[in-house]
């Protein structure tokens, strides 16, 4: 009988945990690797009772690897990435988003370059959300005749406490680092192909926020108008609803806040009749929150309104689609780096070198 492939996942925090479930899940065995001593011996046994090995560096992980999970922080990715394929020039693995920051992108590129052989996949799991998939179903049944004019996508949550205790802090990006990628991807999906590419590689034209002294930019607004006169907007927050209820737009405050201080929103507007996701985790009307992977889709139409709940995982859909490609024979598609080029590009605009009245602003101020 064949052994079940072997991954690792690098990087112990929530992503790295949430990565060992779930590929645990698919069949695969687990090992990790996290510098932190207090996951020494962690988590034998988590989630199917079979021993885990957790290592402190990847040069320590006891041969044989299959597939490597790269879940550190950003500015480590490429640091992991170099680690493993020095390891094995023909390693497969997975990254988590974003790739890296732009700074890194040609230390990346050498890299990818230097080992033809590796297979890589960079996740982001709300290009697998069948949520959204059925969101534009929604839309092209109600109102085929009608082009799409707007896309909305505001994703927050309150990262106070998190930041505080020193968990991840995206200093280089602020808010752009942590929900801008999913929006990024929610925004490909909602938007004709055309409009996106138009977007996604033009120059920014619109966007403010609020800076912290330590956190960066902390809350941002991007507005865009692209191919097709096709309206944009992205939202998004890490500290919970800042001060000033002009902070927030309009559609956004609509829906309340799940647990964390958490909206995930993407809206479609057809001619008269708007749709929109709220993706997990979702608050009902009467307070709580609906059950996990539960996502709550709503048809505005003239003819009245109507909502359908759906269940889906989107980080599950993205791993298991990541290993399948992955553990196959056909070529990957080149490693999309448009993202990092944008987020890095909004976050520029806020320059810790820039004077204070070079540094747009939703509702004045330093949060």
């Amino acid at each position: 009988m064949h052994e079940l492939p072997r991954v690792c996942v690098v990087g112990y925090g929530v992503a790295g945990r949430l990565h060992h479930r779930l590929l645990e899940a698919a069949g695969l065995r687990v090992c990790t690797v996290d510098p932190d001593p207090a996951l020494t011996g962690v988590p034998a046994g988590a989630y199917n009772h079979r021993p885990v090995e957790h290592r402190s560096t990847v040069r320590e992980v006891s041969a044989p690897v299959h597939l490597w999970s790269l879940c550190t922080p950003t500015q480590t990715h490429v640091d992991a990435l170099a680690a493993v394929l020095e390891r094995d020039p023909r390693a497969r693995v997975i990254m988590e988003k974003p790739a890296c920051r732009a700074q890194d992108v040609p230390r990346l590129l050498g890299l990818l370059e230097q080992h033809p052989e590796a297979r890589v996949v960079v996740m982001n799991q709300y290009r697998h959300a069948h949520a959204l998939r059925l969101l534009d179903d929604l839309r092209r049944r109600h109102m085929p005749a009608h082009p799409v004019t707007a896309v909305r996508v505001a994703f927050s949550k309150d990262r106070r406490a998190d930041m505080e205790a020193g968990r991840f802090v995206d200093r280089d990006h602020g808010v752009f680092g942590y929900e801008w990628p999913h929006m990024l991807a929610v925004a490909s999906r909602l938007l004709p192909p055309d409009a996106y590419r138009a977007y996604v590689e033009s120059p920014v034209e619109d966007v403010r926020g609020v800076v912290h002294e330590d956190y960066f930019v902390t809350t941002a607004r991007e507005r865009a108008t692209v191919a097709d006169g096709v309206e944009l907007e992205l939202y998004s927050s890490v500290v919970g609803d800042p001060p000033g209820a002009a902070d927030v737009p309009d559609w956004v405050r609509a829906f309340g806040r799940s647990t964390g201080g958490r909206r995930r929103l993407a809206q479609i507007q057809a001619g008269p009749a708007l749709f929109t996701a709220e993706l997990d985790p979702v608050a009902p009307a009467d307070g709580g929150r609906l059950p996990d992977n539960t996502h709550r889709l709503t048809a505005h139409l003239p003819t009245g309104r109507q909502e359908m709940l759906v269940n889906d995982s989107p980080m599950d859909n993205a791993l298991r689609i990541a290993v399948a490609q992955l553990f196959g024979d056909l070529p990957l598609p080149p490693v999309d780096l448009r993202p990092v080029h944008r987020i890095s590009a909004l976050a520029g605009h806020f320059g810790r070198d820039r004077a204070p009245a070079a540094v747009a602003q939703l509702g004045g101020g330093v949060a």
